[in-house]
């Protein structure tokens, strides 16, 4: 249990340690969203259906948007290794 706490601790520094940031903001985001939707469901009113729809999908293009345009403007893949990265800058 200490490992899993200082892994989490560790995520929200700026080094190899840790879990990843993006990862866990990722999870805590999807998490919220389910929680967000089964109380929106248990109510019973779906008559804004399309509205909250419309925003869960444009939010998962711009997520997925972000990861290409990072993809391709930092030319990196998951191969780069952290000490190519460090001789690049």
């Amino acid at each position: 249990m200490k490992e899993v706490i200082y892994n989490i601790l560790s995520s929200f520094k700026n080094n190899d340690e840790g879990y990843s940031s993006k990862k866990l903001t990722a999870f805590v985001i999807i998490i919220l969203v389910i929680v967000t939707h089964v109380k929106w469901l248990a109510i019973g009113n779906l008559t804004q259906l399309e509205m909250v729809l419309t925003i869960d999908y444009s939010f998962i293009a711009t997520l997925f948007g972000m990861t290409i345009y990072h993809t391709t403007k930092v030319g990196k893949t998951k191969d780069t290794t952290l000490d190519e990265i460090k001789k690049e800058a």
